[in-house]
């Protein structure tokens, strides 16, 4: 215990100075600049009459901290700052609600073929509706599902897409508005969630585009890509000739701004100041001390309603398992983690406010059981820590790893304090952090990283949330970097069947293998300006919707 005191207070007192030393290298994605230059610092306060304009003509101003990198569909992984930005611009089949059940977007009406169902696969049918256009004029047909599904399929093989459709064995068309898909095994969750997170485009405007929309997209969504200045800010304008019927449209098809403009602001700081001087309307990415402000009891509370919840993803470490790194020695990986303090790290970074997770998943997962809270989720204990390192050879100071993180300010500072634990044990850390497009390419590459910080979903069905840890949907290894069959049979026992004694067997092997590890799910303050904002509407992440809140002009 005195150990652990000591370890926690270094971590305290180095966590200003990791965070005035650390070199991060900015490097740019193919097909556009590198972002993380902070905008948005030194915009003045607007006058009366400019935000009286602004009212006028329907302008909502976003503060964020990710810059999307780029535009593009499938080759791109996943990232928060495409994810926040872009899911007004491409549509799904369907999306996920704020009450966790699917409704269609693009998908007039879908079920499970129970006659064609059998031999352990899974096919449903899938109807669109029929008179879907993109901002070109492009009509969408069940062609370009087929398109964007195989595409998705064959540009995902090393990406975080080979996690939505990895599974899918064909795809094939029974109608010109209708699909037919056919998924490997019965897994629970998995089709609903290719449905919510594949994007669908025209064939011919993405063909069309030569970079794969990673510049300009042309979709179906309610709102379109004005203009992008990376790193600086995303304009979104509404589709004037938006195809679905207003009485049809689901949260995510809303427009209730004409425009909706996310600037990219690195500083948490800048933020609060641009939110109380009226440059920004509403924020998802504050701290608690920043959030506070505007809380019941802030200086500004008055001007704002807060929303406070847990994420809905958590914050979590990829080990690489792989020969490319030491910590293929098992005993090191094992060091590693229980090294880590997770309650000290809530603290440090989050302030103290997020909650422990004990496995690749919370309690919100379906599937998730109480016990693992009891059991040994690589508690911190440097003792035990140095005492594997011993074991495997390893000596004071000799031990050299490279930690991977995004640019994202949660996951630098995860990093930073890592790195101060590590050093408590006696392992040196660098760490790489990089735009959201290049940190996509980094994470599937066992050369560039031991340890990669990284972030996903604790909704769902955990077997579902596990497909990442599941080699056979990709081309090389998972995202542990390893291709594990044992682990791989696990996983597919426990999708098929949802036995709670098959999905803690996968959940302990995993564990005991330390292929991956949940640190915390921070908790995130949705933040609007009473001045504009009347109603705010969030996601099931806790992200806000802007084209769906109400205004004071609606």
């Amino acid at each position: 215990r005195e150990t652990k005191m000591k370890a926690f207070k270094n971590v305290l007192a180095g966590l200003l100075i990791a965070a005035t030393t650390l070199s991060m290298a900015a490097c740019g994605s193919s097909g556009s600049a590198g972002s993380g230059s902070n905008s948005g610092s030194d915009t003045p306060a607007p006058s009366a009459t400019a935000a009286a304009q602004e009212i006028q003509d329907k302008v909502i101003k976003v503060a964020t901290t990710s810059d999307p990198a780029s535009l593009g569909t499938y080759d791109e992984g996943s990232s928060s700052g495409r994810w926040i930005t872009l899911s007004f611009t491409y549509e799904t089949l369907v999306f996920i609600d704020n009450d966790g059940s699917f409704r269609g977007i693009l998908a007039k009406d879908w079920s499970k073929n129970e006659e064609l169902s059998k031999d352990g696969k899974a096919v449903y049918d899938v109807e669109i509706y029929d008179y879907i256009t993109d901002t070109a004029g492009n009509h969408l047909t069940a062609d370009d599902v087929i398109f964007s599904y195989n595409e998705a399929l064959n540009n995902g093989k090393g990406n975080q897409h080979s996690a939505l459709t990895g599974g899918m064995e064909s795809i094939e068309k029974t109608g010109d508005y209708s699909i037919r898909f056919t998924w490997k095994r019965e897994s629970a969750g998995e089709f609903e969630d290719a449905m919510a997170k594949v994007l669908v485009v025209s064939q011919k405007a993405y063909e069309d585009s030569g970079d794969c929309m990673r510049t300009k997209p042309v979709a179906t969504g309610p709102y379109y890509v004005k203009d992008w200045s990376t790193g600086t800010s995303l304009t979104l304008a509404k589709n004037e000739d938006y195809w679905q019927k207003p009485e049809l449209c689901g949260t995510f098809q809303k427009q209730n701004a004409d425009e909706i403009v996310f600037y990219f602001v690195s500083e948490a700081s800048q933020i609060a100041i641009g939110l109380e001087t009226g440059s920004y309307d509403m924020n998802n990415t504050l701290n608690y001390t920043n959030a506070s402000r505007f809380m019941e009891g802030g200086a500004d509370a008055a001007n704002f309603t807060v929303n406070a919840e847990p994420d809905a993803f958590l914050q979590q470490l990829w080990i690489n398992r792989s020969e490319e790194s030491p910590l293929h020695d098992l005993r090191i990986a094992q060091a590693v983690l229980y090294a880590i303090d997770q309650d000290g790290l809530i603290q440090a970074v989050s302030e103290g406010h997020g909650t422990k997770v004990y496995c690749y998943g919370t309690s919100m997962n379906i599937g998730y059981q109480q016990k693992w809270e009891t059991e040994d989720y690589y508690n911190y204990n440097v003792d035990k820590a140095k005492e594997l390192l011993a074991d495997a050879g390893v000596t004071d100071g000799s031990l050299n790893l490279t930690i991977l993180c995004d640019n994202d300010e949660t996951r630098v500072k995860i990093a930073q304090v890592i790195k101060l634990y590590l050093a408590e044990v006696g392992i040196n850390a660098e760490i790489t952090s990089f735009d959201q497009a290049l940190w996509n390419t980094y994470q599937t590459d066992p050369t560039k990283f031991d340890i990669n910080i990284s972030y996903n979903g604790g909704w769902g069905y955990i077997t579902r949330t596990w497909n990442q840890l599941d080699s056979t949907r990709y081309e090389a290894h998972n995202m542990a970097m390893v291709r594990d069959d044992t682990l791989d049979d696990l996983i597919h026992t426990a999708q098929v069947s949802q036995d709670a004694a098959d999905i803690d067997a996968a959940k302990q092997y995993m564990t005991e293998n330390a292929f991956h590890y949940g640190l915390y799910r921070k908790e995130i303050y949705g933040i609007t300006s009473n001045a504009k904002v009347t109603e705010a509407v969030y996601d099931y992440r806790g992200n806000l919707v802007p084209g769906a809140c109400t205004y004071v002009w609606n």
